[in-house]
């Protein structure tokens, strides 16, 4: 199974994970416990220095220790401030919400007990090659100092195919690995980082707009010359919404009764399903725009505009809330990897502008209707609408063109595909490819 990581200068070079079970066989297993144990102690102080205002470099120092690999203490080190990275990056936005009281976003724990995933640098703290006879990837890792436990790794066949090129690549870095066990398995996540020639947009011949919300996320492909419609397919993730609500309600209720241990347990638990549930969905639109002509993907540039919704504190939280920025890293990132570019376009009105004359439209419910007595579109769904004003957006911005530039008379009716925390849809894709891929599929 392979799973995308952020992409450092987008359209230049990108990371995804490509996950493996490890089987043993020779060593120990209890060292890769005991080296799990130590990663989580370190984890811990790790955080618990960093509260009271240390370095990264003093806290390497306070935490070194003779039964630990230094390289892998390192891995683990810049985990942990990681984490806390991402603790003061919500916490930063928690104060800046006009009623900050409730749902305040707690630090990573410093007393959980238990092991944490053993973080090791290629070459240092674990090592793959590929055997020529057995066409195996075979595994060392050094858990402890002078400890070595070796094995081979198995996974699906295009993961394996894939981490084998990149070991015998001199065009792809193998990076970090972490090391997890679940139910009796050890398992072995590899990131594996490359380059890419990506084009520029300008040179597209698809434009696929994108348009995420609350409940849905609706794309639509265009063609660059004549605008026609390609392909349109709108995603229901509505489970994702329920979830996070059903979450916040829990733990609320967990700190006013000051129970902070599940409270941590439950906001884990979230941000995992959420994480689970955007990977698949981008997965889904990159899939959709590859099956056209040299896509680009177009986004909505939500910077200024999230901070002008104000709704009252219970519509602010659940719109600020929304992964908006999350989904659109991961689909970057996917796309960068196969060498589609992404950009965006104005926000404003995209929802409630006609996507064939400019008309600000009516919205009931999920369609959408304009006013125009010449125009009098009626869209099945109003969301897609504002993914062809997305593509359309995108055109202007290419072409140069400030003027109305929409030319459409119809729209295409769109099929709905909702992907819940089961990964099952309820009906069939508009796209025929697209459901053979089977990128909506558990697993």
């Amino acid at each position: 199974m392979t799973v995308w990581n952020d992409c450092q200068s987008m359209g230049e070079e990108a990371t995804k994970t490509i996950q493996t079970r490890l089987h043993i066989a020779s060593g120990e297993r209890s060292w890769l416990h005991d080296a799990r144990l130590a990663s989580r102690e370190i984890f811990n102080q790790t955080i618990h220095l960093k509260q009271q205002g240390y370095t990264r470099t003093k806290i390497q120092q306070e935490v070194d220790r003779d039964d630990f690999l230094r390289n892998n203490k390192c891995a683990v080190v810049g985990k942990a401030l990681q984490t806390w990275d991402s603790y003061q990056s919500l916490l930063d936005w928690w104060r800046e919400q006009d009623d900050p009281d409730g749902g305040k976003p707690t630090p990573p724990s410093t007393d959980k007990s238990g092991a944490y995933p053993l973080v090791m640098a290629h070459t240092e703290g674990y090592r793959l090659t590929v055997d020529d006879d057995t066409n195996r990837v075979q595994v060392r890792i050094s858990p402890k100092p002078y400890k070595k436990v070796t094995g081979h790794l198995r996974g699906e066949p295009d993961a394996m195919d894939e981490l084998r090129d990149a070991i015998t690549s001199d065009e792809v870095d193998v990076g970090q690995a972490e090391l997890l066990y679940r139910d009796g398995v050890y398992y072995l996540h590899v990131t594996v980082t490359r380059e890419f020639d990506v084009p520029d947009p300008d040179i597209s011949d698809t434009l696929v707009g994108v348009d995420i919300n609350e409940r849905n996320v609706a794309l639509t492909a265009l063609d660059h010359e004549t605008m026609r419609t390609k392909g349109t397919l709108v995603l229901d993730y509505g489970r994702v919404k329920q979830e996070r609500q059903r979450y916040h309600t829990i733990t609320t209720r967990c700190q006013e009764h000051g129970k902070t241990s599940i409270h941590r347990k439950l906001g884990d638990k979230e941000e995992r399903f959420t994480e689970w549930v955007l990977h698949r969905l981008s997965r889904a639109v990159v899939a959709f725009a590859e099956q056209f002509p040299n896509p680009v993907i177009v986004f909505e540039d939500m910077e200024g505009i999230r901070e002008e919704m104000q709704y009252g504190s219970y519509m602010n939280r659940r719109l600020h809330k929304l992964p908006f920025h999350k989904f659109e890293t991961f689909v970057s990132y996917k796309a960068t990897w196969l060498e589609i570019p992404t950009d965006t376009v104005d926000a404003y009105y995209n929802s409630k502008t006609c996507s064939c004359c400019g008309e600000r439209g009516d919205r009931q419910g999920r369609r959408f209707r304009c006013p125009n007595d010449e125009c009098d579109v009626v869209q099945d769904h109003a969301d897609r609408n504002a993914s062809v004003n997305i593509a359309w957006r995108e055109k202007a911005k290419l072409d140069g063109n400030n003027a109305d530039y929409r030319t459409h008379k119809t729209q295409p009716q769109v099929r709905l595909v909702r992907l819940s925390g089961s990964g099952r849809v309820s009906r069939p894709t508009s796209s025929r490819s697209l459901a053979e891929q089977g990128v909506l599929a558990h697993g």
